[in-house]
């Protein structure tokens, strides 16, 4: 049974896409052509990072904050790095891609993303340092999006 907190922040995730998805591009302000090239190669590096984490991750991948109970603490790879790549991922593709097409309406969702990536980050960590007797030590040496951030 999922708790109601993991609803609702999976609820909020999903709206946000679908308003990233299916509204129209909204150009606020001009962006130096040379920022289009920039948003391309963050874009893709959000695509490396999403498929390597989820390869890395394999059965312990939920979109639930709440751990899965045949799932294991990750602590090789990428995740040697990075507490939670996938969302560090999402909110660089998201916004590379809003940055190359010059739409400022998708990079404010990618921010909304961010933000809320945090919260929920913040939340799964309580039931992580519960579930696994590791994660304390793992979280006290890695960076929860971005390395030296």
């Amino acid at each position: 049974m999922r708790k109601k907190k993991d609803l609702i922040f999976v609820g909020i995730q999903l709206a946000l896409f679908g308003l990233y998805v299916f509204l129209p591009a909204v150009r606020i302000f001009k962006i130096w052509s040379g920022v289009k090239l920039v948003g391309v190669a963050v874009a893709l590096t959000g695509m490396i990072m999403i498929v390597t984490s989820m390869f890395q991750i394999r059965r312990s991948l939920t979109p639930f904050p709440s751990p899965v109970k045949r799932g294991k603490l990750v602590t090789t790879g990428i995740y040697k790095y990075i507490r939670h790549p996938i969302y560090s991922g999402i909110f660089l593709l998201t916004s590379g891609y809003g940055l190359q097409a010059t739409d400022s309406l998708r990079v404010i969702i990618s921010l909304a993303l961010l933000l809320l990536f945090y919260f929920k980050s913040r939340y799964e960590e309580k039931m992580l340092v519960a579930f696994y007797d590791d994660y304390r030590q793992y979280r006290s040496h890695t960076y929860r999006f971005f390395p030296f951030l």
